[in-house]
C-alpha cells in the first residue's frame, strides 16, 4: 500500500518546519500511518542538505549508507552534503544513488529522522515544481526496489491509495 500527500513549502517557515508540521499533518489524516519518504526536486532538496548541515551539528539524524559510514562521515564533517535518492524511469535507483555516494566529494545523504523516529528517506524528483514537495507512505511489505512510484504532479490530488 502506498499513500502519498502533496504540501508546499512555506515562504514563512524554514524547510525544517515545513516538513515537520507536513509531517504531522499527514499523520493526522492517515493515523496510524507516518510518512516514510519525501520527495522534492533538486532545487528544494538544495534546502534540506542546508538545513541538514545547520541543524544537526553531530550528523545523528542524517542517514548514509552504513558500509560507507567512515568515508560518508568524513564529507559531512566538511560540510559537503547532497541528498536523495535517485529516480530513474520513475523507480529509486539505490544502485545508481550508491555508485554516486562512493565517487562525489559529497556526501550523499538517503534520509533523516522522522517525527516517529523512523527514517524519512529522501527522493530526488525534478518532474515537481520548486515549492512543492510529496509525502508519502510505502509500507514495508512493498519492495521499494521493484516498485514504480506512479503519479502526476501536475495534478491537485490530495492523496492516492493503491
Amino acid at each position: 500500500m502506498v499513500v502519498q500527500h502533496k504540501y508546499l513549502f512555506s515562504e514563512h517557515e524554514d524547510v525544517r518546519i515545513s516538513i515537520r508540521l507536513s509531517e504531522q499533518a499527514f499523520h493526522k489524516s492517515h493515523a496510524p500511518l507516518y510518512a516514510n519518504h519525501l520527495f522534492c526536486n533538486s532545487f528544494a532538496m538544495s534546502k534540506i542538505e542546508k538545513h541538514l548541515i545547520e541543524y544537526y551539528p553531530d550528523r545523528t539524524a542524517i542517514v548514509i549508507f552504513d558500509d560507507m559510514r567512515e568515508n560518508q562521515c568524513e564529507k559531512l564533517n566538511k560540510g559537503a552534503i547532497s541528498c536523495g535518492y535517485e529516480l530513474n524511469d520513475g523507480q529509486i535507483d539505490v544502485e545508481a544513488t550508491y555508485q554516486i555516494a562512493k565517487h562525489s566529494k559529497n556526501a550523499v545523504a538517503i534520509g533523516f529522522d522522522a517525527i516517529n523516529d523512523d527514517d524519512l528517506i529522501l527522493v530526488r524528483d525534478d518532474r515537481l515544481s520548486d515549492n512543492i514537495f510529496i509525502l508519502m507512505y510505502v509500507s514495508e511489505n512493498d519492495d521499494e526496489d521493484d516498485m514504480e512510484i506512479i503519479y502526476d504532479p501536475e495534478n491537485e490530488y490530495e492523496i492516492c491509495l493503491y
